[in-house]
Protein backbone atom coordinates (compact mmCIF):
# COMPACT_ATOMS: atom_id res chain seq x y z
CA UNK A 1 0.00 0.00 0.00
CA UNK A 2 1.41 3.54 -1.22
CA UNK A 3 2.09 5.99 1.66
CA UNK A 4 -0.55 7.94 0.38
CA UNK A 5 -3.58 5.43 0.46
CA UNK A 6 -1.60 4.50 4.64
CA UNK A 7 -2.22 8.48 5.45
CA UNK A 8 -5.74 8.24 3.81
CA UNK A 9 -6.69 5.04 5.75
CA UNK A 10 -5.66 6.73 8.78
CA UNK A 11 -7.47 9.72 8.39
CA UNK A 12 -10.69 8.27 7.40
CA UNK A 13 -10.56 5.73 10.52
CA UNK A 14 -9.68 8.75 12.77
CA UNK A 15 -12.39 10.43 11.41
CA UNK A 16 -14.95 7.25 12.08
CA UNK A 17 -13.32 7.42 15.68
CA UNK A 18 -14.35 11.22 16.37
CA UNK A 19 -17.90 10.68 15.84
CA UNK A 20 -17.34 7.32 16.98
CA UNK A 21 -20.89 8.01 18.84
CA UNK A 22 -23.05 9.73 15.54
CA UNK A 23 -21.60 6.07 14.06
CA UNK A 24 -22.89 3.82 17.25
CA UNK A 25 -26.33 5.81 16.82
CA UNK A 26 -26.87 5.37 13.28
CA UNK A 27 -26.38 1.39 13.80
CA UNK A 28 -28.71 1.27 16.39
CA UNK A 29 -31.22 3.20 14.35
CA UNK A 30 -31.02 0.85 11.34
CA UNK A 31 -30.98 -2.21 13.61
CA UNK A 32 -34.09 -1.12 15.72
CA UNK A 33 -35.71 -0.46 12.04
CA UNK A 34 -35.10 -4.46 11.65
CA UNK A 35 -35.74 -5.11 15.46
CA UNK A 36 -37.71 -2.75 17.62
CA UNK A 37 -36.59 -4.92 20.47
CA UNK A 38 -33.34 -5.37 19.79
CA UNK A 39 -30.17 -3.84 21.76
CA UNK A 40 -27.18 -2.37 20.59
CA UNK A 41 -23.84 -2.09 22.79
CA UNK A 42 -20.44 -0.93 22.32
CA UNK A 43 -17.67 -3.75 23.48
CA UNK A 44 -14.04 -4.57 23.37
CA UNK A 45 -10.70 -2.64 23.55
CA UNK A 46 -13.06 0.26 22.63
CA UNK A 47 -15.11 0.21 25.50
CA UNK A 48 -12.69 -0.31 27.89
CA UNK A 49 -10.37 2.56 26.31
CA UNK A 50 -7.74 0.71 25.16
CA UNK A 51 -7.50 0.81 21.85
CA UNK A 52 -5.71 1.87 18.40
CA UNK A 53 -6.94 4.01 15.62
CA UNK A 54 -5.92 0.27 13.81
CA UNK A 55 -8.31 -1.28 16.54
CA UNK A 56 -11.81 -3.36 15.49
CA UNK A 57 -14.61 -1.09 16.64
CA UNK A 58 -16.50 -4.31 18.09
CA UNK A 59 -20.41 -3.76 17.87
CA UNK A 60 -22.76 -6.69 19.51
CA UNK A 61 -26.65 -6.33 18.45
CA UNK A 62 -29.13 -8.85 20.39
CA UNK A 63 -31.76 -9.58 18.04
CA UNK A 64 -34.17 -12.42 16.85
CA UNK A 65 -33.10 -11.35 13.56
CA UNK A 66 -30.94 -13.20 11.29
CA UNK A 67 -26.87 -12.10 11.43
CA UNK A 68 -27.08 -11.99 7.57
CA UNK A 69 -30.23 -9.90 7.36
CA UNK A 70 -28.10 -7.11 10.05
CA UNK A 71 -25.02 -7.04 8.67
CA UNK A 72 -26.16 -6.60 5.24
CA UNK A 73 -28.27 -4.16 6.02
CA UNK A 74 -25.90 -2.28 7.61
CA UNK A 75 -23.35 -2.50 4.62
CA UNK A 76 -26.43 -1.39 2.68
CA UNK A 77 -25.96 2.03 4.79
CA UNK A 78 -21.95 1.80 4.86
CA UNK A 79 -21.39 0.46 7.93
CA UNK A 80 -18.37 -1.71 7.38
CA UNK A 81 -14.54 -1.33 8.59
CA UNK A 82 -13.12 -0.88 10.99
CA UNK A 83 -16.59 -1.76 12.67
CA UNK A 84 -17.32 -5.73 13.66
CA UNK A 85 -20.21 -6.03 14.46
CA UNK A 86 -21.62 -9.84 16.29
CA UNK A 87 -25.04 -10.73 15.72
CA UNK A 88 -26.38 -12.62 18.71
CA UNK A 89 -30.05 -14.05 20.45
CA UNK A 90 -31.02 -12.54 23.94
CA UNK A 91 -29.99 -15.85 25.56
CA UNK A 92 -26.55 -15.31 24.90
CA UNK A 93 -26.45 -11.91 26.18
CA UNK A 94 -25.48 -13.43 29.61
CA UNK A 95 -22.27 -14.64 28.23
CA UNK A 96 -21.02 -11.22 26.78
CA UNK A 97 -21.47 -9.15 30.12
CA UNK A 98 -19.57 -11.55 32.15
CA UNK A 99 -16.58 -11.41 29.37
CA UNK A 100 -16.81 -7.99 28.60
CA UNK A 101 -17.54 -4.48 29.30
CA UNK A 102 -20.72 -3.36 27.17
CA UNK A 103 -21.71 0.09 26.93
CA UNK A 104 -25.32 0.26 25.74
CA UNK A 105 -26.24 2.32 23.03
CA UNK A 106 -29.58 3.85 22.78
Amino acid sequence: MSERLLVEEAERRAKIFRNLWSYLKLIAKIVKELDRDAEVYLFGSVAEGKYLLSSDIDVLVVTVRKPEEVISRLWEVGIGDPFEIHVITKEYLEIYKRRSKLVQVT
